[in-house]
This record gives structure tokens, sequence and C-alpha cells, in this order.
């Protein structure tokens, strides 16, 4: 039986409906149907998991009013019920349900909720939630890493299937069995042994016996052989045309030996990209700048570490990666630095280094427009100004002065790519309910 996170924010006293049972039905409902708007627009998730994720988000962002708006749709008189404003906790525990029951059934959702989920999660002020969150951020990456581990994992055999062909129907030829023209050959018999035979007959008899013996062997030895070739000729047959059945049989054991090799291929490429990041991690070197990251800023090397990454795994990727991420950027050994959060976004926004996250972050993030990842403060430097301080905290959820390290930085925006990629163009896929 699957969880409901509506009720579990019942439990836990983050909402109050009052023990009204209406009102949860009506909240169950709303959820659904924010689920089925998140099913046909995966690109949602990332701001509903931001702002669900922040008990401080203001209630005139877009993301609120959206679900105030399908809150009203199931409940007309939910403004007489909550008249101080908008009931923002039960709106952000009815976006947490949404994201969840849609991520059970769509597997971008699910990435997209579990990286945006644990960024956003570092940065609130949730403590009374934790629990909540924990178990659902817990139910989802777990089916990521289910799904990761189908195309990370090496199978212990590798099973290839029968070879596929079926021959053709040959079809047999009907021969007629030469007969020997016994009265012919007998005619050139009796003129093989002497005069009074067929013409040309042996001149001799056979009381003569050097002359005879000297007309009748080669007459009757011409006489035997020309039947036996007679025969010879009759019993040969039509030349067989073998060409098509063998180009068929060709093409299928060639088709054989391509599956055959897909199959290998397909089954040993979780260990080729395991086996390229580690060579990637100990050689600490940059195969977009060709650079090593040793030579670079710390924090310019974490982000550029971050993007390599995440052109190296696909976006099924375990938990474990993020991790990894972390020992990576770890070895750069300068993980006493600290900047600032508006500082290190000044510098991803405007150094020329940056340039090709900046160009990768537009074609992934939409505009700023209320709370929304990192991703497009950076795509976007000229749509939203980040001096502003409770703007940007508006939108990005963290504190201007708040102090990251090169790893949390790295972290961070390495979760915020694989995030947007996955909701980016994923064709809708839904697996069946558990």
């Amino acid at each position: 039986m699957t969880q409901e996170y509506l009720l579990t924010f019942l439990e836990h006293g983050v909402i109050d409906l009052n023990g009204d049972d209406t009102r949860l039905e009506k909240l169950r409902s709303t959820a659904t149907d924010l689920s089925s708007t998140l099913l046909d627009s995966p690109s949602r998730a990332i701001r509903y998991t931001l702002v669900a994720a922040d008990p401080n988000i203001l209630s005139t962002d877009p993301t609120i009013e959206e679900a105030m708006q399908a809150l009203r749709a199931q409940w007309t008189t939910v403004a007489n019920a909550y008249k101080g404003g908008y009931p923002v906790a039960i709106l952000r525990a009815i976006l947490l349900e949404a994201l969840v029951q849609s991520a059970r059934k769509e597997d971008s959702i699910a990435v997209a909720f579990v990286n945006t989920a644990r960024n956003a999660l570092a940065y609130s002020e949730s403590s009374s939630e934790s629990p909540v969150w924990k178990a659902a951020v817990s139910e989802i990456e777990t089916k990521v890493d289910a799904r990761a581990e189908s195309e990370w994992a090496t199978p212990e055999m590798i099973t290839v299937s029968p070879l596929r062909y079926k021959a053709s129907v040959s079809t047999a030829q009907e021969l007629e069995a030469p007969v020997v023209d016994r009265d012919e050959l007998k005619q050139k018999i009796r003129s093989a042994a002497g005069p009074g035979g067929s013409t040309p007959s042996n001149q001799y008899h056979s009381h003569s016996p050097p002359q005879w013996a000297n007309e009748f062997s080669p007459m009757m030895g011409d006489a035997i052989a020309n039947s036996i070739d007679e025969i010879a000729a009759k019993l040969t047959s039509n030349p067989i045309d073998i060409s098509g059945p063998l180009s068929a049989l060709a093409k299928a054991v060639a088709g054989h030996v391509d599956k055959a090799l897909t199959s290998f291929s397909g089954a040993t490429a979780g260990l080729q990209r395991r086996t390229n990041l580690l060579w990637w991690k100990e050689a600490l070197y940059s195969p977009s700048v060709h650079e090593s990251y040793l030579e670079l800023p710390a924090f310019e090397a974490a982000a550029l570490m971050a993007l390599d990454l995440h052109q190296q795994v696909p976006s099924y990727s375990p938990a474990s990666v993020s991790a990894f991420l972390k020992e990576a950027i770890r070895s750069l050994q300068a993980n006493d630095e600290e900047q600032e959060f508006s500082k290190l976004l000044h510098e991803a926004r405007t150094t020329e280094f940056m340039q090709p996250f900046r160009t990768l972050a537009a074609e992934y993030a939409p505009s700023p427009n209320g709370r929304g990842p990192v991703l497009s403060l950076i795509g976007y430097p000229q749509s939203a100004t980040i001096e502003d301080t409770e703007a940007l905290l508006a939108f990005s959820g963290i504190e201007s002065q708040h102090k990251l390290d090169p790893i949390a930085w790295g972290a961070y925006l390495f979760r915020e790519l694989q995030s947007a990629r996955a909701i980016q163009s994923e064709p809708l896929q839904q697996t069946e309910k558990s």
C-alpha cells in the first residue's frame, strides 16, 4: 500500500483541517488534478518541488497561485475557510502529494523531484516536516535507483537469442530413369561378332581368330561405351541456383551477429561508464576545456566538474553519483575555501569561463519567474537582478550571504543539471501504479 503524504502532514501537525474529512477529500482531489497536470507537463516538477520544500515561500509565488486555483476548483469556499490569506502550508502539502503521485508513474518526474528536493531541503527551514520529506524522497529515490541500476549494472551472463533462420522449401526434380535400347545394342554386338550384321560389321568370322579379334574388340567396345554415354547424358540434370538460400542464410547470420554484439555492448555499457568515470576522477582532467581541474580556481573547477560529469552520465543515475562528484571535487584539496552564494552566482553569470555552462542552462531552464532553479538565473543573466537580496531569496530560496564550499556548489549545480535534462524533452512513458 502506497503512503499518502497529505495524511503524513496531518499526523505530524504540519497542517490542520480541524478534523473535517470533507476538507481532506477536497485536498486529495486537488492533488490528483495537479498530478495530472504534472504528467501532461513534467517541466513543472522542478518549481513544484522548490515551492513545496520551502516553508517560507511567498504566498504571491506563481506556483502557489497555481495550486490555489486548482484548490478553488475543488473547494469553492476555500477563501472563507482561510480568511487570513492563502493556506500556504496546505498548498505545499498538496504539491508534495501531487509530485509523489506523478513521480510514481513517470520516471523523468521522479529524477527531477529527487535531485531538486535534495538541493532545496539543504537550504530550507523545515525541521517539523523533515520526517515527511525524508520518507517521500527515500521512496522516489529508491524508484530512480532501480531504474538506474538497469542502465548501470553489468550482468553476470549475457544471453543471446538463438539464430532465427528458416530454410526455403526445396522443390524436388523428378527424373525419369533412362533405359538402354537393348535392340540397338544387340544389333551392334551382332555386327561386331561377324559378317551379316548391320553395316558396318566385322568382315571376319570367328574361326579366323587373329583378324576377327582385331575387328571385334574396337567395335564391341564402341557399342558398349556409346550406350553408357547415352545413359549418362540422360542422367545429367539442369544446374540448381542456390544463391537465394545462401543469401538469406548470410543475412540471418549477419543479423544474429549484430544482435549478439548489441547485447554485449548494452550489457557492458555500465561497466564502461564506471571505468571512464574512475579514469576521469583520477586524472582530474576536463574533457570539455582540455585542462586540468587542478590548474583552475576551485569554484570554477567545481562548476566545470559538475558540467563534465553531467555530460558523461545519463539522466537516470544512482544517488551515489552525486557522492562520487563530491569526492572528485574533494581531490582538489581546496575545500577550506568558501564564497557567498551571491558572489558565486555573479561569477557564473558573468565570467567567460562559465559561458558553456550558461549556454546549457539557457537550453534547460526557462527564464526566471517566481521560485525556480538557479539555472534560470545563470542562463538568463539579463532577465533578473541578483543584487536585490530579497528578490534573490524569493527566487532561489537561498540567502545571498550563505556561504558554500566547492563541494556544495558543484553538487548543487550537478543536481540541477540532472533535474532539468530529465524533464526537458523526456517522452512521457507512464508506468503502472504500484
